[in-house]
C-alpha cells in the first residue's frame, strides 16, 4: 500500500482494508453483545457491525447519511474528544440518544478515528470486554495508521519484521542486522518459538493474545509476526520455561486455546531465519498432533516425529513403506499392534515389554508366535524391523491428524 493511500484516511485506502475492519467490528460486536461502529476523525462512519435493539435515532441517521449531524459534531468538539487519550463516556441525552463509550484510536500523537459503543441501557462492560476492546483498537490502529508502512517503524521493529520477509536477501540482511545491532546471538542460545493457536481463533482473540504476549513476554521473546495459524517469536533458549508459562497464562486470559508450542535453535552457520522458523512451525504441529509429547516441544527432541511429519503422502501408502505396519494398523485385533509397538519401543527387552503391557512373559511369547507371518518376517529382518517401527509411528501421527480413522 502506498504512502499516498495511507494518507487518504478519510477514504480508508482500499477495499481489502475495509474488509479487515468489517471483520473486526463484527467479531467485537459478537464478543460484547452490542453493536460497534468505527468513525474517522470527522465522526463519519467507516465500518459498522449489524445494529441490535439498542440503536437510536442518532446512530440511524449517522449510518444512513454517512456523517454525524453538525450540531452533534460541534458538541463532541466542545467535549475536546479529539484530545482524548483514553476511552470517554459521552452523554448524548440532550439529543435523545443513548450514552456511548468513545475509544480513541491513536498512533502515537496522531488521532486516526474512534471506536464507538452504546453503553446506556445495557449491562456494564466487564474486564474481559475491555481486553477485547483494547485488542480491537490495536488491530484498527494497524489498519488505519499512516505509520504502518515499514519505513515508519522503529529500526528494531523493522529488522524483526524483515526476518520473515518473503525475499531471501531481505531475510539475510535482517538477520545480520539483528546480530550486529539488536542483541541477537547467532547460535543455539537463540531460538524461534512458534505458538500454534488454530485457524478457528478469531481476529480479536488473536490480537488480544498478541498484545498480551508483547507486553508480558517482552523480556523473553520478540514478536516476529503471524504465519498461518501460528504466532512466531524470537527468544533465548534458557528462557524456555518462563516463555512457556507466559504463553499459556496469557492465552488462558485471552480465551485462546494454544494447540502446541514448538521451538528450534539457530545455529552459528545459519544466515537465514526461515529454515529455523519452518522447523519451529513443524515442531508446534507435532506438539499439537501428538499431545502425549507435551504442549511444548523442542525440534532437537522431536527429530523422528519431524521426519514423519515431513512425509506428505496418502496414508494408504503405508503399505509401500512397511506392509507389516499396514497389516497391524488394519488388524481387527488391536493387541497385536500394541504388542509389536511395545516390543520395538523397548528394544526387545522382554522384561520391560512385559511391564509395559502388564502381561506375563509366556503371554508375550504366545502373542508373538501367533502374529501374521508378514509381521514375524519383518521382526526377523533388520531393515524391515526399522521400517515397521517407523511405519507404526507414522500411522499414529496420521491417526492423530485425522487422516486414518
Amino acid at each position: 500500500m502506498s504512502r499516498q493511500q495511507h494518507a487518504q484516511l478519510q477514504s480508508l485506502a482500499s477495499i481489502g482494508r475495509r474488509t479487515d475492519l468489517q471483520d473486526l467490528v463484527d467479531e467485537l460486536a459478537e464478543t460484547l453483545g452490542r453493536s460497534v461502529v468505527i468513525n474517522d476523525t470527522l465522526y463519519r462512519p467507516v465500518v459498522a457491525s449489524a445494529q441490535g435493539d439498542e440503536i437510536d435515532e442518532l446512530r440511524a441517521r449517522a449510518l444512513l447519511r454517512r456523517i454525524t449531524p453538525p450540531r452533534e459534531r460541534e458538541y463532541l468538539e466542545r467535549l475536546q474528544l479529539p484530545r482524548a487519550r483514553r476511552p470517554q463516556t459521552v452523554d448524548l441525552s440532550e439529543f435523545g440518544a443513548h450514552e456511548r463509550l468513545a475509544v480513541p484510536i491513536r498512533s502515537d500523537d496522531e488521532l486516526l478515528g474512534f471506536l464507538w459503543l452504546i453503553t446506556g441501557g445495557l449491562p456494564p462492560l466487564r474486564e474481559d470486554d475491555y481486553r477485547a476492546i483494547d485488542a480491537a483498537v490495536d488491530v484498527a490502529r494497524d489498519a488505519l495508521s499512516t505509520r504502518s508502512d515499514p519505513h515508519a517503524m522503529s529500526a528494531r521493529d523493522r529488522v524483526m519484521r524483515s526476518l520473515l520477509s518473503s525475499d531471501p536477501l531481505t531475510r539475510r540482511d535482517a538477520l545480520s542486522a539483528a546480530v550486529r545491532a539488536h542483541g541477537v546471538v547467532r547460535g543455539e542460545s537463540t531460538v524461534v518459538r512458534a505458538v500454534a493457536i488454530g485457524h478457528d481463533t478469531g481476529l480479536v482473540q488473536r490480537a488480544s493474545l498478541g498484545r498480551a504476549l508483547d507486553d508480558a513476554a517482552r523480556a523473553t521473546m520478540a514478536f516476529l509476526g503471524e504465519i498461518g495459524a501460528a504466532l512466531v517469536f524470537l527468544g533465548r533458549a534458557d528462557d524456555a520455561d518462563r516463555a512457556r508459562s507466559s504463553v499459556l497464562a496469557e492465552a488462558e486470559r485471552a480465551g485462546v486455546r494454544v494447540r502446541g508450542i514448538g521451538s528450534a535453535a539457530l545455529s552459528e552457520t545459519d544466515h537465514d531465519l526461515q529454515p529455523v522458523v519452518d522447523r519451529a512451525l513443524a515442531t508446534a504441529a507435532v506438539a499439537e498432533l501428538v499431545p502425549e509429547l507435551g504442549p511444548s516441544l523442542r525440534a532437537e527432541d522431536a527429530g523422528p516425529w519431524l521426519l514423519l511429519a515431513d512425509v506428505v503422502a496418502d496414508p494408504n501408502r503405508l503399505k509401500w513403506y512397511s506392509p507389516a505396519a499396514f497389516a497391524l494398523v488394519h488388524d481387527p485385533d488391536p493387541l497385536r499392534r500394541q504388542t509389536v509397538e511395545a516390543l520395538l519401543d523397548n528394544a526387545h527387552q522382554i522384561r520391560k515389554v512385559c511391564d509395559v503391557l502388564h502381561i506375563h512373559r509366556t503371554t508375550l511369547y504366545y502373542r508373538l508366535e501367533n502374529m501374521p507371518q508378514l509381521v514375524r518376517d519383518a521382526l526377523d529382518d533388520g531393515m524391515q524391523r526399522s521400517a515397521l517401527h517407523l511405519g507404526l509411528k507414522l500411522a499414529a501421527y496420521w491417526e492423530n491428524a485425522g487422516h486414518i480413522r
